[in-house]
């Protein structure tokens, strides 16, 4: 059967499902594009489990020092790594009511070392987001989780990354200068210092952590780059190993000067010079409390058109790509503009599912005349406001006074 077929059976199959067995026969079709499809029920019952066909490599034939799991191009003249089958659905990794009372997915790896039957794919986030939500959900583990907390949850920005980050950073910083500190420095220094890792859009702080990891993350991998012409993609997530459990790797030296050999701390100094400067110019502002993050971090919300009357922005926003609320910006240029993010934030209550909530990042209606074309984008979503999402069988259970017009469809002919 054709792949696209499956998944329409698949999602109907979940649409029907009463219960986990049904659950899981539905997501054995759900064949093209792997997903991490969750799963609760009115029973108490939660589950989570990677669905998509993933395929098992022949490795006979691979040479020595080939990894052999689809990262590297083969010889397919020879037959290597040809696909001899499909991971076994029962195989893969999966869990159902787990001892911890909660499940979470932010696109980070979906099994741990324990899991060593199949090799699945290497291209997860580096679970930054991850970090929080389960730092956020364990302490709450304990059934204080509500609806508002919720709402909390989904709009979060302190960013763990920042917290694995600046600490290091501050240390560093008087290890290097000692209690004195030059006085550019030390205005930074004053800034960090006080920050909580919000991602706050009007704080000075974001700025500086983002501007100087982006500058620690070029000055520690891309000599190499360019000295040995790869262009992989370098994870922050590595650069954070490296910093806290390998200070004297050598990717810290710059190979395009062999007379000297760069240390962890001098490369790490040396991304914070390049960031004051790359400020000072930037905001014409030598006082870093007026680097507001706002200024250098928005949102834009394109058309499909990709027409600018059509669409919304730029917004300041709060966050970053490794909050829970995600706005993954490019700053190497000046102003980044975000373009991707939230698609929707929902919250079911499952106790009364008309208690649910719901908002996008537009609006209920494509037609551009519509006050309905983008009125939860700035009354609701930037706010972090929700409306509610109603579960009705038929019409004249949907709550009237949020009725506001009625669409009627008639069949024709015989």
């Amino acid at each position: 059967a054709n792949d696209y077929f499956l998944n329409i059976l698949a999602g109907n199959g979940f649409d029907r499902a009463r219960n986990r067995a049904d659950f899981d026969e539905a997501s054995k079709d759900w064949t093209l594009l792997a997903q991490n499809i969750v799963y609760a029920d009115v029973d108490g019952n939660i589950a989570i489990r990677p669905t998509g066909k993933v395929p098992i490599r022949d490795d006979s034939k691979i040479p020595l020092g080939h990894l052999g799991n689809g990262t590297l191009p083969y010889n397919g003249s020879n037959g290597e790594g040809e696909w001899i089958g499909y991971i076994p659905f029962e195989d893969l990794p999966n869990s159902l009511n787990p001892n911890q009372k909660y499940l979470a997915s932010a696109n980070q790896i979906v099994a741990g070392p324990e899991y060593n039957s199949y090799f699945l794919q290497n291209e997860y986030a580096d679970g930054y987001r991850a970090r929080r939500i389960n730092e956020l959900l364990m302490n709450a583990a304990d059934g204080s989780i509500s609806i508002e907390s919720m709402k909390t949850i989904q709009n979060d920005v302190n960013s763990t990354a920042a917290r694995a980050f600046i600490p290091e950073l501050i240390e560093v910083i008087y290890d290097y200068y000692g209690p004195m500190p030059p006085t550019k420095i030390n205005n930074v220094l004053t800034v960090l210092e006080s920050w909580q890792f919000v991602m706050d859009k009007e704080e000075a702080a974001p700025t500086i952590y983002r501007k100087w990891r982006d500058y620690f993350q070029d000055f520690t991998f891309n000599d190499e780059k360019e000295t040995y012409n790869f262009t992989a993609r370098t994870r922050i997530v590595v650069l954070e190993y490296l910093m806290k459990e390998n200070e004297s790797s050598h990717w810290f030296d710059n190979v395009s000067t062999p007379l000297k050999i760069e240390t962890r701390n001098e490369t790490m100094i040396l991304a914070l010079d390049a960031t004051i400067d790359w400020l000072e110019s930037f905001y014409g502002s030598d006082n870093p409390s007026t680097w507001r993050w706002g200024d250098l971090h928005q949102l834009y919300f394109s058309s499909l058109t990709r027409l600018d009357p059509l669409s919304k922005g730029p917004y300041e926003a709060d966050g970053e790509g490794y909050t829970i609320n995600p706005a993954r910006v490019n700053i190497d240029n000046g102003v980044g503009i975000a373009r991707g993010g939230a698609s929707e934030r929902l919250i079911l209550d499952f106790s009364n599912l008309n208690n649910s909530l719901s908002v996008i990042p537009s609006g209920q209606r494509g037609l551009s005349n519509s006050k309905h074309y983008s009125d939860q984008l700035e009354q609701l979503f930037l706010q972090g406001k929700y409306h509610y999402q109603y579960f009705t069988n038929t019409l004249y259970n949907f709550p009237t006074s949020s009725i506001e017009s009625q669409l009627f469809f008639f069949p024709t002919g015989g």
